[in-house]
């Protein structure tokens, strides 16, 4: 295979996930397809371009590779094809044994995170240029994030929706609960650049997943081990991200140093917009002594110290709560935003919001049809 061909394999599949709700755009530097090459091998890639969102069965995915690039296998060698691009962290995988399907996953929330554990410097470096050059745009172009911002509990005084106090989530939770290492983390000491938020970076919580366990990247907990990691990332200055729905999948638990959705919103001019929060955080001057212990809390670099007073820039903002639960003086307060973001009922439902908005309602209908039904 030349070197033209094997491009043009890449390209067509880069094509092919920007269709998705959060794309997978095109750069000058070609930096997208470097990733590509990491994530999949030529054939690899084909096979990828025969799925969508929708799972497919193995015998689905053959008949369309032999349509498509002209590609004979048996059922059987599709079916090991597809299990190994799983297990690499390169597809979603659904049912259960015997009778599995498979789709395409985004680049994040997916493949990137589907390879912690699994990194190298160069992924890690390529995935920081995209996210500069493009992916950090694409990211974050929709008003339905595909992540929230939870408070801390010990930053508000007055019960709140389940969907915002995650620990009223944990305790009422009845799907498996478990636990993985953060892939941001990870990624950043292969560079050089070790966490200064924690030394422990097996901090990313998920419910009801199977898939990291199937890697083996991820190990069930109790929910009280799970209270004690939301405590903890109280303590050590973490904001808590958990998935823009009504139950998350997902929370994420991310510090200013690694994370990349937070490090690439820092880049904006008006971060706070990029956000699904409902609070944002309000200085009592008259309590303030200027003590600087919410400047070193805050993730975000919301706060100075102005004339021995805390000022907050509200541009920046995400009401995360930790300048909050440690202000001695009781200055820092969480307030409540008059318009309230509900964030919607499933993941499905966040998506299909985020291609309305992309694509126009009746494009968006489209691209759900073809991406679902191929």
């Amino acid at each position: 295979m030349n070197n033209s061909t094997e491009e043009n394999i890449y390209r067509k599949l880069q094509q092919h996930l920007d269709n998705f709700p959060i794309g997978f755009p095109a750069t000058k530097s070609g930096v997208e397809i470097e990733i590509l090459k990491f994530l999949f091998t030529p054939l690899q890639a084909k096979i990828a371009s025969c799925l969508n969102l929708a799972p497919k069965t193995p015998a689905k995915v053959r008949l369309r590779l032999a349509d498509r690039f002209g590609i004979k296998m048996t059922e059987q060698e599709i079916t090991d094809h597809l299990h190994q691009m799983f297990l690499s962290g390169s597809l979603e995988r659904s049912g259960k044994e015997g009778s599995f399907r498979y789709s395409n996953a985004m680049l994040a929330i997916g493949m990137f995170e589907y390879h912690v554990d699994h990194l190298t410097r160069e992924f890690v470096e390529n995935m920081n240029k995209y996210f500069d050059e493009a992916f950090g745009e694409e990211f974050f172009r929709t008003s339905f994030p595909q992540l929230r911002t939870s408070p801390h509990a010990k930053a508000l005084i007055r019960n709140i929706a389940t969907y915002d106090d995650m620990r009223l989530y944990v305790q009422n939770v009845n799907k498996p609960i478990q636990v993985a290492n953060c892939v941001c983390k990870q990624g950043e000491a292969l560079l050089g650049n070790p966490c200064k938020q924690t030394d422990d970076i097996e901090v990313c919580l998920l419910f009801g997943s199977k898939n990291y366990a199937e890697r083996k990247q991820a190990r069930e907990i109790s929910k009280e081990e799970c209270l004690t990691i939301l405590d903890r990332a109280e303590k050590e200055g973490m904001v808590l991200q958990p998935g823009n729905t009504m139950e998350p999948f997902c929370i994420c638990i991310c510090c200013g140093c690694c994370c990349g959705v937070l490090n690439a919103a820092k880049k904006f001019p008006n971060p706070t917009r990029l956000f699904a929060t409902n609070y944002f955080a309000e200085v009592d001057i008259d309590n303030c002594n200027g003590c600087e212990v919410c400047v070193k809390r805050c993730q975000m670099e919301a706060i100075t110290v102005k004339e021995k007073k805390a000022v907050i820039d509200p541009k920046r903002c995400i009401g995360c709560g930790l300048c909050v639960t440690t202000c001695p003086t009781n200055a820092m307060k969480l307030i409540k935003k008059d318009k309230e973001s509900i964030p919607p009922k499933n993941t499905a439902a966040l998506y299909m919001k985020i291609l309305k908005e992309k694509f126009g309602k009746r494009k968006e209908m489209m691209k759900m049809l073809r991406l679902l039904l191929g």
